[in-house]
């Protein structure tokens, strides 16, 4: 949700930037601080009304002009109405989360549908009518090898792509992907002892070490029917390198959703898209307001930022195990854990004890995880590392997602 709404409230915030950097270049001699005081706070809408027999979420929260932070809109009145006459209420879950029922609600290829949302102070917002086509059946995810920069990198690293094919013609002519993506990982340096003072440490039972981490898409994959001639479509929905990501160290899983779309929520992602991949260079294509399908009835001039989405789903599900990164012939994944033991020698000539030498290395922000000792039983030095190198918690989850399978 975070990524989605920095997504469209930070051309808001970069344009102040541009004109700032447009008159820095203009007069070099006299500062300019922009005025932001007009800043006016707008509703954003991430929803998705899906033909899926699961609960559909509409998120309701307010942009910002700081890029990323946003608050969420609690107390609304949100409801889903079809062109048959049949309205739905959302029930508010969570902070900012309004959910449908899928006992007395699922979308249906052909019908029409329309959100509305009252705010708790009294704004009124409604959707434009969204027909839902149906999807097109994926036939195929599968991934290969491939060479790429990653975004923020300079050199080419190896990993995969991960691929979809699907027949290249739709009902609505448009189609956008998304995915969820979970793997298991352990964590290289666990904690074997507690620490209590120089004569007492404890050994303790492994913990923590094993974890499943969860990630959705935020990049944007869409296409419109058409720009190529064959009979089927493959597109590839993202890179992976192997040697900077734990997602393959030992069994990877994505689940791949095909989105039917209309032709104006196409246009409405293409903007997006486009905004995405606008630079910081001020030559560059400048961020612009991505009007959504959401209106303010109190107040036409002041859109709600975000999209209304309508969609069939078709969904396929894959495996990917640390052995096929193997045969593909993949560098793997290695921590990069600041690893060190030390004792009391260490602070020489200063004469400091154990417990001090502990103090300070947790001070640091380091967690204690093991001893080493002498033939004697002698303790000579204290190990610690990192934390997210000794807790997997940090990164992830202790038990899998309930479609979990062990290959």
């Amino acid at each position: 949700m975070g990524k989605f709404v920095a997504t469209l409230v930070g051309w808001r915030y970069r344009s102040v930037v541009f004109v700032s950097l447009i008159v820095m270049c203009i007069n070099c001699i006299d500062p300019y601080s922009p005025n932001i005081d007009r800043f006016e706070s707008l509703l954003v809408v991430d929803a998705l009304i899906t033909d899926e027999d699961a609960p559909n979420c509409v998120k309701l929260s307010r942009s910002s002009q700081f890029q990323g932070l946003y608050a969420k809109v609690t107390g609304a009145v949100v409801v889903v109405s079809d062109d048959m006459g049949n309205s739905f209420t959302l029930t508010e879950k969570d902070d900012g989360e309004y959910w449908t029922d899928p006992a007395i609600f699922r979308g249906e290829v052909g019908k029409s549908y329309t959100l509305s949302i009252t705010t708790p102070d009294g704004e009124e917002f409604v959707s434009n009518s969204c027909l839902m086509y149906p999807a097109v059946e994926i036939d195929s995810i599968y991934y290969g090898y491939f060479e790429a920069i990653p975004e923020g990198y300079s050199e080419p690293y190896e990993g995969i792509n991960i691929y979809v094919d699907s027949p290249a013609e739709s009902v609505s002519g448009y189609r956008r992907w998304i995915y969820d993506e979970w793997w298991k990982f352990r964590i290289p340096y666990p904690v074997y002892a507690e620490y209590i003072n120089d004569s007492t440490i404890l050994p303790v039972n492994l913990k923590n070490d094993l974890c499943w981490s969860h990630n959705s898409s935020s990049n944007i994959n869409i296409h419109h029917d058409g720009t190529e001639d064959r009979k089927s479509l493959r597109k590839t929905l993202a890179f992976f390198p192997s040697q900077l990501t734990n997602r393959f160290q030992m069994q990877y899983s994505i689940e791949v959703k095909q989105l039917s779309i209309s032709r104006e929520e196409f246009d409405f992602w293409n903007a997006m898209k486009i905004l995405n991949e606008t630079g910081g260079d001020i030559f560059d294509r400048q961020p612009y307001s991505v009007v959504g399908n959401v209106r303010n009835l109190n107040n036409p001039s002041k859109h709600a930022l975000g999209y209304f989405q309508v969609s069939a789903v078709s969904v396929r599900q894959m495996y990917i195990t640390s052995y096929d990164i193997w045969l593909l012939g993949l560098s793997r994944y290695r921590y990069g854990c600041d690893k060190f033991t030390t004792s009391p020698a260490d602070y020489l000539p200063i004469k400091v004890s154990w417990d001090y030498v502990f103090n300070m290395a947790r001070r640091g922000g380091y967690t204690f995880v093991s001893h080493e000792a002498d033939f004697n039983g002698n303790l000579t030095g204290l190990t610690f590392v990192m934390p997210h190198c000794a807790d997997c918690t940090l990164n992830g989850q202790l038990d899998p997602p309930d479609f979990w399978e062990d290959l």
